[in-house]
C-alpha cells in the first residue's frame, strides 16, 4: 500500500490556490446599516463615469423606443419591428451596465457593438425623411388635419427654431408638425446610439494609449537597469 501520510503531515500542507481567482469587488461596509434601499443604479466605489454614461445611454434609446417613430401618435415606436429590435438593445444596454456599475467591472461590452444598429437607422431615416411624403401619408391615413402646418425641410426647421426663440407666434407649430410627421423617438434613438458608440470608441482610444504609456515606461525602466 502507498503511504498517504498522516494527518500531521497534511496539516502542515500548503492550501491549494482557486483555480479561478475572481476579483473582490469593494463593497459599502455600512450598506447594511443605511434605512431604505439603495440609491439605483448607483455604487459609491464605482468611480468609472463611462458606466453610468453607457448606463444613461441604453436609457434614451428606451425613451426613444416608446415615442412614436411616424405621425401615428397612437402607435409606439417598439410597435415596429425595428423599434422592437431596438427596444430590445436598449434593455440590455439598461440591464448589463446597471450589472457593471453595482459590481464595479463590464459586463456589457458587446451591447455597445449592437448599439451601432440604433446609431445607424436613427441617422439613416433622418437623412431620408421627407416632410411633404410623410404629410401626404398621414393626411390619406386620417392621422392629422389637411391644415396642419410643417417646416418643409431640415434648413426650414432649424429657421423656426430661431423664430420660434424671436417669439415667433406661427413658428412653433411648425416645428412641432415636423417632430410629429418625422416621430421624435428616432432622434432619440440616434442619440442614445451615438452617445453608446462615441462612449466605445473613446474608451478603445484610451486603453491603447494606456497600454503604449505603459509599455513606454517598461522600457524606460528596462534601459536603466541596464545601464547600472
Amino acid at each position: 500500500m502507498t503511504d498517504t501520510g498522516t494527518p500531521a503531515d497534511l496539516t502542515s500542507l500548503e492550501p491549494l490556490e482557486p483555480l479561478e481567482a475572481q476579483p473582490q469587488v469593494q463593497q459599502d461596509p455600512m450598506a447594511a446599516q443605511r434605512p431604505g434601499l439603495p440609491a439605483p443604479a448607483f455604487n459609491m466605489y464605482c468611480t468609472d463615469k463611462t458606466f453610468y454614461r453607457f448606463l444613461f445611454a441604453g436609457v434614451i434609446m428606451l425613451v426613444g423606443c416608446i415615442m412614436p417613430f411616424s405621425a401615428e401618435i397612437g402607435r409606439a415606436g417598439y410597435q415596429t419591428l425595428a423599434g422592437g429590435f431596438y427596444m430590445l438593445i436598449a434593455i440590455a444596454m439598461i440591464w448589463s451596465w446597471w450589472a457593471s456599475i453595482a459590481n464595479n467591472r463590464p459586463t456589457g461590452l458587446k451591447w455597445l457593438l449592437f448599439s451601432m444598429f440604433p446609431l445607424i437607422g436613427g441617422l439613416w431615416t433622418m437623412l431620408v425623411f421627407d416632410p411633404k411624403a410623410a404629410f401626404d401619408v398621414a393626411v390619406a391615413s386620417g392621422w392629422i388635419s389637411d391644415t396642419m402646418v410643417y417646416s418643409a425641410t431640415w434648413g426650414d426647421l432649424f429657421s423656426d427654431i430661431g423664430s420660434t426663440l424671436a417669439k415667433d407666434a406661427s413658428a412653433p407649430a411648425r416645428v412641432e408638425g415636423f417632430w410629429r410627421l418625422m416621430g421624435p423617438g428616432h432622434v432619440l434613438v440616434f442619440v442614445g446610439g451615438f452617445m453608446a458608440e462615441a462612449g466605445f470608441i473613446m474608451g478603445v482610444v484610451g486603453g491603447a494609449k494606456q497600454n503604449k504609456n505603459a509599455m513606454k515606461q517598461k522600457m524606460q525602466k528596462s534601459a536603466e537597469r541596464r545601464r547600472k
